[in-house]
C-alpha cells in the first residue's frame, strides 16, 4: 500500500526538479572581479584574431572590480582598478552608450550611438585594409563558429552550483581557442544584458548590441544556456583573462538615480574625441583591446 505513495514522491520530486523553469531575471545586481595579463614581445596591430584580441607592445597585467547594476532598458557598469575608475551607462531604449573615465584628478566622458559606432568600424576597417589586413566588419566577416562542449563537473560560485563548459573556436588561420565556462543554470538575463557580468570595458555599447561575442571578444557566451559565473581565457601569445562572479542580487530595489550621469564629469560626443579614437586608431593600440 506504500508502494504508490514513495512512487508519487519520486514523480512529485522530478517533476519540480526536472520542469522547473529558468528565471529570466528582470533586475540585478552583479560584482564581480577580473584579471587580464598582457602578451609579451607582440607586435603592435590593429587587426588581431577571429575573436578580436590583438597584440600588445608590452607586458602587463590589470585587476579590476566591478558591479553591474541591470534594469529594464538600463545597464550600468562601475569598475575599480589601479589606472582608474569607469562607469558605463547603457541605455537601451535610445540606443546610447555613455563612458566616464575618472583618473588622475580628471573626469571625463563621452557618449555614442549605433549610428557612432558603425562609423567606427568603418573606420578600423579601413585601417585594417590599408595595412594589407583583412576587414573585420560585421558586414563582410561573420564571427567564428563557437562549438560548446559540456561537462558534469561542477562547483560553487557565490553561492550557485554552477556547470562547467568549455567555448571551443577556430581561427582563420586554423588555430583552436578554448575558453573554460561556469555558469548557473538558475536563471538568465534577457537579450542585450553585457554578458559574463561586464559591457566589455566601455568599448562602444558592445554590451548594448549584445552579440555573441560578449565580454572581451569570447564568442560563444550567447549559446550558455543560463548566467555565466566564471571564465578563463589563455592564448599562445601569453594573453590570460579570468573572471568570476563574487556576488549576486537578484530582483533588489535600484533607484533610476543609480542610472543618472554624476556632476563634475566632462561628457563630450564621441565625435569629438576623434583626435584620440579615430587618427590612426593609436589610442586603441595602446590601450590594447578590449576584446
Amino acid at each position: 500500500m506504500k508502494r504508490p505513495s514513495v512512487l508519487l514522491a519520486l514523480f512529485t520530486a522530478y517533476a519540480i526538479t526536472g520542469f522547473a523553469q529558468q528565471k529570466t531575471v528582470e533586475r540585478a545586481i552583479v560584482k564581480s572581479k577580473t584579471a587580464v595579463t598582457f602578451p609579451q614581445n607582440i607586435s603592435r596591430n590593429a587587426g588581431g584574431d577571429d575573436d578580436g584580441n590583438t597584440g600588445f607592445g608590452a607586458a602587463g597585467g590589470m585587476e579590476s572590480k566591478s558591479t553591474v547594476y541591470f534594469k529594464g532598458d538600463m545597464i550600468k557598469t562601475y569598475s575599480e582598478s589601479d589606472f582608474g575608475n569607469t562607469t558605463v551607462i547603457i541605455d537601451k531604449k535610445d540606443k546610447k552608450t555613455t563612458t566616464l573615465t575618472e583618473a588622475m584628478g580628471r573626469k571625463t566622458g563621452f557618449y555614442s550611438t549605433e549610428a557612432d559606432e558603425a562609423v567606427m568600424r568603418q573606420r578600423m576597417d579601413s585601417i585594417r585594409q590599408a595595412r594589407g589586413q583583412q576587414a573585420n566588419s560585421q558586414n563582410n566577416t561573420e564571427a567564428p563558429e563557437a562549438e560548446i562542449i559540456n561537462s558534469n563537473e561542477t562547483k560553487k560560485i557565490a553561492g550557485y552550483t554552477c556547470k562547467k563548459a568549455i567555448i571551443q573556436t577556430k581561427t582563420r588561420q586554423g588555430v583552436i581557442n578554448e575558453a573554460i565556462v561556469w555558469y548557473t543554470p538558475d536563471f538568465k538575463m534577457p537579450p542585450g544584458y553585457p554578458m559574463a557580468g561586464n559591457t566589455g570595458g566601455g568599448g562602444f555599447g558592445r554590451g548594448m548590441r549584445g552579440q555573441g561575442g560578449g565580454g572581451f571578444g569570447i564568442t560563444g557566451l550567447d549559446k550558455i544556456d543560463g548566467f555565466v559565473m566564471s571564465y578563463e581565457v589563455k592564448r599562445p601569445n601569453g594573453f590570460e583573462m579570468s573572471m568570476e562572479v563574487t556576488k549576486v542580487e537578484l530582483d533588489p530595489a535600484i533607484d533610476d538615480k543609480v542610472f543618472e550621469i554624476p556632476k563634475g564629469f566632462d561628457v563630450k560626443p564621441i565625435g569629438e574625441m576623434r583626435g584620440q579614437f579615430g587618427q590612426g586608431g593609436r589610442a586603441s593600440r595602446n590601450a590594447g583591446n578590449n576584446n
